[in-house]
C-alpha cells in the first residue's frame, strides 16, 4: 500500500470527527452527509493533487473521494457515533442560544 492510500484511510477516518466539530448539533444529517461528502471530496482531489501534481487523474481523486466518504461514513456509525469524543466536538463550537426573558 502506497503513502497516498494511507494518508487517505486516515484523512477518511478523521473527517467525522471534522464535520462535528464544523457543524452545528441541530443540523438535519442529511446537511451533515453533504457536508462529509464534500470534504471527502476535497480530501480525495487534495490527496491525488500532493501524490503527483504533474500526473493529476480525475479518476484516482475520485476514488480517492469515495473510499474517504464510505470510510468516513463506516467510522460515523462502527466508531464513533454516541462516543463522548464526538459529543464533545459537536458541543464544542456551538452555543445555545440564551434563554428569552419571559418577565414581560
Amino acid at each position: 500500500m502506497d503513502k497516498v492510500s494511507i494518508v487517505n484511510l486516515l484523512v477518511g477516518a478523521v473527517l467525522p470527527l471534522i464535520v462535528a466539530l464544523i457543524s452545528k448539533e441541530t443540523w438535519a444529517g442529511w446537511v451533515k452527509g453533504l457536508l462529509l461528502a464534500a470534504l471527502s471530496a476535497a480530501g480525495g482531489l487534495g490527496t491525488e493533487f500532493v501524490a503527483d501534481p504533474d500526473a493529476f487523474r480525475l479518476s484516482v481523486a475520485g476514488w480517492s473521494a469515495a473510499s474517504a466518504f464510505v470510510l468516513g461514513v463506516a467510522a460515523h456509525y462502527g466508531v464513533y457515533k454516541g462516543t463522548t469524543v464526538q459529543e464533545l466536538l459537536a458541543k464544542a463550537l456551538y452555543k445555545a442560544p440564551a434563554p428569552a426573558d419571559t418577565s414581560g
